[in-house]
């Protein structure tokens, strides 16, 4: 890790724009190098070192870092529900992921997490998942919980799949995910409840009718049964 930290120590961050669409910048290198040097000498490990994210007011999270674990720079998506990588920035060697970085940082977090309908795919698109009105069953409040992706605003994962509804505590990691995945041609869920994965069943689906009768089934009586915990 000391050959990772003595790479990054004096980095030139100037290139970053200090906005992206509503995200804005955070750069974190110079103080997350002070402690890492601080954690080593202490004999402790260190996994990750931080270089810089973007974050918007929903507490989305774009962040570039060195991840001691797999031993490669990448790019890290943590969103209050999850989390994912990047896969499209990871590199083992420092040059070409800055190298890429430069070239295409605003493109890649843009695509992604600002205008993601450019990330859609003919399968998704035939689907009819983009002008899906599912204002009926989604709505944007629900008890208590709020909705902060939609099928309009999906965000593509790895594997096929999309998130295309969460709905989340905005205090607390508490809540509901709805995905489909293309290869599988499925809609399904997973909950969390302070930040603990679980799957849930009823929201299981082939088509979007399907889809529909289950969320005006489920969709409270769900999210009404997590806020009975505890």
């Amino acid at each position: 890790m000391e050959n990772i930290i003595e790479t990054c120590k004096s980095l030139d961050y100037s290139w970053l724009p200090p906005e992206i669409g509503n995200f804005k910048l955070n750069v974190t290198g110079p103080d997350e190098i002070v402690k890492a040097q601080e954690t080593l000498a202490a004999g402790e490990a260190v996994l990750t070192l931080p270089l810089f994210h973007y974050e918007n007011d929903l507490g989305w999270k774009w962040c570039a870092l060195y991840d001691k674990e797999v031993e490669d720079y990448t790019v890290h998506v943590v969103m209050p529900l999850f989390t994912f990588v990047d896969i499209s920035f990871v590199r083992q060697e420092f040059e070409p992921y800055w190298q890429g970085l430069q070239e295409r940082c605003v493109q890649g977090l843009s695509k992604l997490l600002i205008n993601s309908a450019e990330n859609f795919t003919y399968t998704y698109m035939r689907k009819g998942l983009q002008n899906w009105d599912y204002e009926s069953v989604m709505p944007a409040e629900l008890e208590g919980f709020v909705r902060d992706i939609t099928p309009k605003n999906a965000v593509r994962m790895i594997n096929g799949s999309y998130i295309i509804g969460e709905y989340r505590k905005m205090d607390e990691c508490t809540g509901l995910l709805l995905y489909y995945n293309e290869y599988r041609d499925e809609f399904f869920a997973e909950l969390r409840y302070q930040n603990y994965p679980e799957i849930d069943h009823h929201l299981d689906a082939k088509s979007l009718d399907d889809l529909e009768h289950v969320l005006s089934e489920h969709l409270k009586n769900i999210l009404c049964e997590l806020n009975s915990r505890g």
